[in-house]
């Protein structure tokens, strides 16, 4: 019974998946003595222990993006209805078999596209880190400098999984040490540490791992990927920033979370000195990735590989996007990058006659059934279109100059009206999509808004003819916004619904970029000060002047019906929450800042929202009008969703596991 008790723990621990390698040794050889008796078979277990990242390019697998439904929405292929992230954006997430189960694994997703190989939890990822340190020094046909830099690299995969968990999860189980077979069943029934054991156990990792890597990528066009110390310090400034964060910074939901030892899992006492090691962190990260070349990025319209006749209007905005879908080696903004190519799923179809429009910008990211054709599967949330500022750089309903109550009003775009970049001229629309900042207008298209791709002109970029036509009886009926940042202005599209083509434009997703440790560190000095000052704002105003904005005083001084909120400490935390949102939208960042902010619920249980977009809604008079989705049911959204359950199997196994609370 001792012997059975402790094979069910040990799978536990593996996450009830097979101890195969993946990708590790050849088929007829998957052993451990042979996965490290060399140097090339030693790089796959290696290549093994990068595969288990957790991909933002599948959005239904993935968190970050369809949970909320705040940020993007679903209505296209009804078979999204069936996916984990959407069946926990309408409530149904359980512990009997929790919906992306990254604990222990199940409803995830796949390796490779294989429904038949599901994706295992990352305790599997942290174990084989663990099999990989533990065996690394067996080759010896590998110079030490590389051995510690590999070393360093999986020391940092180890910390990532933890902190991914933790972020998830909260206390999580501090898997240190491969576990034995020798290991007897008592010692086998685990606990969740509290949050702050986890926070120091990970920056020691990373720590460690900071030591031993590289400050750069040698060769960024080989090692695309890999891990640097810029990448570590970056993650460690954030993993700190969560330590501080009103989730698990004195967080009074959780007072009575407590497991069997009496050890308090998540602290319910407010302490400020997590904000200082936060903000010490940041700069340090900021610091290094600045002197290894690391800066906001610009876009040179002159630059090779092709240059563009762009004016400053469109200039701009290429600025905004390519920040996100420019090549790494000409674009020092960004910190981390995924190792898969993003743009091989980001299909682009129906491309209709000369001088109509490209009817769905949005890449699906659905890549499972990208070769079947199937597109067009998501579009941004209604809601995205109010949250971007006035072109005074505040929000739509303090400039009081933006006619707020009006915003669902008509309006014809005219010559005069200096939005002949933004909106076709002569084209209706609603108040709403006009007199917007640049990044509404660079991260969004709408009805009767441009599409600018490489494709889409024939003077160098000095204008671009199609147009977003979305009404009843046009090209495609679209009920919301489409968000075009995250797709390539580079790709190519052929016009022409027959013999269409799309050639895809190749980038890394970025993970980490410069704007977003500036905005952090802006935050975190904010909640270190006793009230903000020109230091804080110098950090967010360094995005805001590169997206074409005055500085926040400025703006809030000159347009703002609440011009002193840049300088309180509860103002100032609104604008930069609200900055990140902007300037980050749909990089797969909102979701875990409103769950560590705990404002989750004021955007989870929004209801979703369309124009009334159907057959019949030929004209803007029928378009435009303000509709719940009725497809889509409302979400009652609570504390406990904040972080996820474990599954009651795992814990009938493990008695020492305390589910999450709430659940």
């Amino acid at each position: 019974m001792k012997n059975i008790i402790k094979l069910i723990c040990i799978c536990f621990l593996a996450s009830t998946v097979s101890c195969e390698f993946l990708n590790v040794v050849p088929n007829d050889t998957a052993t451990l003595d042979h996965a490290f008796s060399n140097r090339s078979v030693a790089e796959k277990f290696l290549r093994t222990c990068y595969s288990h990242l957790p991909d933002p390019c599948h959005p239904t697998y993935y968190p970050a993006y369809l949970t909320s439904r705040d940020e993007l929405c679903l209505d296209r292929d009804s078979r999204v209805y069936t996916s984990p992230a959407y069946l926990i954006s309408i409530g149904l997430q359980n512990t009997d078999n929790p919906l992306l189960n990254y604990w222990s694994g199940n409803n995830i997703g796949y390796f490779n596209n294989d429904v038949s190989n599901p994706k295992p939890g990352l305790y599997v990822a942290i174990r084989d880190c663990n099999i990989f340190l533990n065996n690394i020094d067996k080759p010896r046909d590998m110079l030490e400098e590389e051995r510690s830099r590999w070393i360093g690299e999986v020391k940092f995969l180890k910390a990532y999984y933890h902190f991914f968990l933790m972020m998830l999860y909260g206390p999580v189980v501090i898997a240190d040490e491969e576990v034995p077979l020798s290991t007897s069943p008592s010692d086998l029934f685990v606990y969740r540490e509290p949050v702050d054991e986890c926070v120091d156990y990970i920056v020691k990792l990373l720590d460690e791992a900071i030591a031993l890597l590289p400050p750069v990528l040698y060769d960024p066009l080989t090692e695309q990927g890999r891990i640097s110390a810029t990448i570590a310090l970056a993650v460690k400034a954030k993993v700190l920033t969560w330590a501080a964060s009103p989730l698990f910074n004195g967080n009074p939901d959780y007072a009575n979370w407590i497991d069997n030892r009496g050890k308090r899992l998540i602290s319910n006492t407010y302490d400020q000195g997590k904000w200082v090691k936060a903000a010490t962190a940041i700069r340090e990260a900021i610091d290094v990735c600045q002197a290894a070349g690391l800066q906001l990025y610009t876009f040179n319209k002159f630059a090779s590989p092709q240059t563009y006749n762009m004016n400053d209007t469109i200039t701009q905005l290429m600025e905004i996007r390519k920040a996100i879908s420019e090549d790494l080696i000409r674009n020092p903004g960004i910190i981390w990058a995924t190792q898969e190519q993003f743009s091989s799923k980001l299909p682009v179809y129906g491309l209709a006659t000369t001088g109509n429009l490209l009817n769905s910008l949005f890449p699906y990211m659905y890549a499972e059934d990208q070769a079947a054709g199937i597109y067009g599967t998501f579009e941004a949330s209604w809601h995205m279109g109010e949250l971007f500022y006035t072109n005074n750089g505040v929000p739509i309903d303090e400039d009081k100059g933006f006619d707020y109550e009006g915003r669902f009003n008509l309006r014809r775009a005219q010559p005069t009206d200096n939005h002949q970049f933004y909106i076709a001229t002569g084209e209706t629309t609603v108040e709403l999509n006009f007199n917007r900042e640049p990044r509404f207008y660079a991260d969004l298209t709408f009805d009767r808004g441009y599409v600018e791709l490489a494709s889409t002109t024939t003077n160098g970029g000095a204008s671009f003819s199609p147009f977003i036509r979305a009404r009843g009886g046009e090209i495609f009926v679209y009920s919301s916004y489409i968000p075009k940042k995250i797709h390539a202005f580079d790709t190519s599209a052929s016009q022409g619904i027959a013999g269409r083509t799309y050639i895809a434009y190749d980038y890394r997703f970025p993970l980490f970029r410069m704007a977003d440790l500036y905005l952090l560190y802006a935050e975190a000095l904010n909640e270190v000060k006793d009230q903000p000052d020109t230091e804080v704002h110098y950090w967010i105003d360094l995005i805001r002047n590169k997206v074409g904005l005055n500085g926040v005083a400025e703006s809030w001084a000159n347009h703002s019906t609440n011009p002193g909120k840049p300088f309180t400490k509860d103002g100032m935390r609104a604008i930069i929450q609200r900055e990140r949102m902007i300037e980050l939208a749909f990089e797969g960042q909102r979701y875990w800042d409103v769950r560590r902010w705990k404002t989750a619920e004021q955007y989870w249980s929004l209801p979703s929202m369309m124009w009334n977009a159907s057959s019949t809604s030929t004209t803007a008079e029928l378009y435009y009008i303000p509709t719940v989705r009725s497809s889509i049911p409302a979400r009652q959204v609570s504390f406990k969703d904040l972080l996820y359950p474990i599954r009651n199997y795992d814990m009938r196994v493990n008695p020492n596991l305390e589910q999450t609370y709430g659940w």
